[in-house]
């Protein structure tokens, strides 16, 4: 196992290592709301339909994949705090609920500006494509905000729960009030945004598919949301296989071959990878997380051990592929897809943005979308098939679904068999393998916030660890598990509801 020592810094995008130039993926277009009277520059406009902040610094610290060291450390931001202790936040810059607010709400704008353009330009046959990745950005959009700012969807109290805007034509005027709505409400439409941009979006071709909703991105988000709404698990199933294919083995991550990397840069530069076979989508955003990682709010070594990617998997083996790990002083540890890359706009104050870009839907995610779906079937055996691709990916064998729910029947309830509390009644088999697959998304995403949601989805109880105090506990039904709405939006015009707490 390679352990390797980290100074936290920052990477310049001047280093390159499998993407030509800064410009492949911080691509940015001039504002043209104005003139949309082409489809060229309809598909421009798209550029800005894709969210440019990411919520992955606050669902990650909320959840319990981190732990405090101590104030022998140094604290970190005030946002990683108030992340940590399930604070509302009073910081507003790129990471947090104001920056994300105004990211969704601002590539929304700019989806519905396309829309609107393509029904004045008369919904041709040449604008399909386009109208099909402007209904996915308002999808999306929106579902990452559902995510960030509600409860998770539930059927049982869907319809008493508050939802967001849902906003689905270019404000004409200022100061235009809305209304939350509710969960139900919002699903509802950005499952019927999902349902007519497939079809549009079948076959698209762009000149870069990786940082659009090509065919496969579609189709995994279409999985994915279909996996949270929890209406139709068939198709999840479906959605997930036009993603990654019936044997998927080839298009997922080969982590084995990031053992060449040494550095933090290299190991990132690769994770992001046009041509790596497991990106379906990238996001590049602005934010400072790459700066987040510290020593005091930390991945310790006794959470990778227990829990994430060196705990112990069915047949008591650990994943073969994390075998390259930074850590600082041996109580922070990183898997390093997530450093800065720093863009330089004033080379001679060496000024500019610091960006992550994020794989937002990636082949193993869709994969254990499937697999979960296939568990709330209680197909129990093609899920342990799902699972097993993931498996012998990452260096371990394949096992039966007898052999993985008798695993996580003996696993502890505070580490990777955390009570599920959905209102949903179980039986023993489909709680083990509902296990697993968490435990295997939760090592997947370690990083990107995935661990969060699902925290989120199944009700589940966690605890922080308070230095000099006693811990404190997030339970099933928490309020606070809707992060608050900005100080901005509840103080403006119109009184938008707080989420309660």
């Amino acid at each position: 196992m390679k352990i390797r020592h980290l100074l936290f810094n920052t990477v310049l995008l001047a280093t390159t290592f499998g993407i030509s130039s800064c410009d492949d993926f911080l691509d940015t277009m001039p504002d043209q709301r104005t003139e949309l009277d082409n489809a060229d520059k309809v598909r421009d406009i798209l550029i800005s339909a894709y969210p440019a902040q990411y919520p992955m610094l606050m669902f990650e610290f909320m959840s319990d994949n981190y732990d405090d060291n101590g104030d022998t450390y140094s604290s970190p931001s005030n946002l990683v705090i108030e992340s940590y202790h399930w604070q509302d936040a009073v910081e507003s810059d790129q990471d947090s609920p104001n920056g994300l607010w105004n990211a969704c709400y601002s590539a929304i704008a700019a989806a519905n500006q396309a829309l609107e353009a393509i029904e004045e330009l008369g919904d041709t046959e040449e604008l399909q494509v386009y109208k099909g990745e402007a209904l996915l950005c308002r999808a999306y959009g929106h579902f990452l905000l559902s995510n960030i700012f509600c409860m998770a969807y539930n059927p049982q109290t869907a319809e008493s729960t508050l939802g967001i805007p849902y906003i689905t034509a270019p404000e004409k005027t200022v100061g235009v009030v809305y209304e939350r709505g509710t969960m139900q409400q919002v699903y509802e439409m950005i499952d019927a945004d999902i349902e007519k941009a497939l079809p549009l979006i079948k076959n698209a071709s762009f000149d870069v598919p990786l940082y659009h909703f090509n065919t496969k991105a579609a189709y995994a988000f279409a999985a994915r949301f279909n996996l949270f709404y929890g209406k139709d698990y068939d198709k999840v199933i479906a959605y997930a296989t036009e993603a990654v294919g019936n044997n998927p083995i080839s298009v997922l991550r080969d982590l084995s071959q990031y053992d060449k990397f040494t550095t933090m840069e290299e190991w990132t530069y690769g994770y992001i990878n046009k041509d790596e076979p497991a990106n379906l989508l990238l996001l590049p955003t602005i934010s400072r997380y790459g700066r987040a990682f510290n020593q005091r709010y930390a991945i310790t070594q006794n959470i990778m051990r227990s829990q994430l990617v060196w705990s112990e998997f069915p047949g008591g083996t650990q994943l073969e592929v994390y075998n390259t790990v930074f850590q600082s002083n041996y109580v922070s540890y990183i898997v390093p897809k997530m450093a800065e890359l720093f863009e330089i706009t004033n080379q001679i104050a060496q000024t500019g943005y610091p960006h992550i870009v994020v794989p937002a839907f990636t082949t193993d995610e869709a994969l254990l979308c499937r697999a979960e779906a296939y568990i709330l079937k209680k197909e129990y055996d093609k899920a342990a098939t799902d699972l097993s691709y993931w498996y012998v990916k990452k260096g371990i064998t394949s096992h039966t679904s007898d052999e993985i729910a008798d695993f996580y029947k003996n696993s502890s309830p505070e580490t990777n068999a955390k009570p599920l509390n959905t209102g949903v009644t179980y039986d023993e088999k489909q709680t083990n393998m509902l296990h697993a697959v968490l435990h295997a998304r939760r090592v997947e995403s370690i990083h990107e916030g995935g661990r969060w949601m699902d925290i989120k989805r199944y009700g589940l109880s966690i605890t922080h660890n308070i230095y000099g105090s006693d811990p404190i506990i997030l339970t099933a039904d928490d309020p606070r598990k809707a992060i608050q709405l900005p100080i901005d939006v509840l103080a403006a015009p119109g009184d938008m509801t707080p989420n309660p707490r």
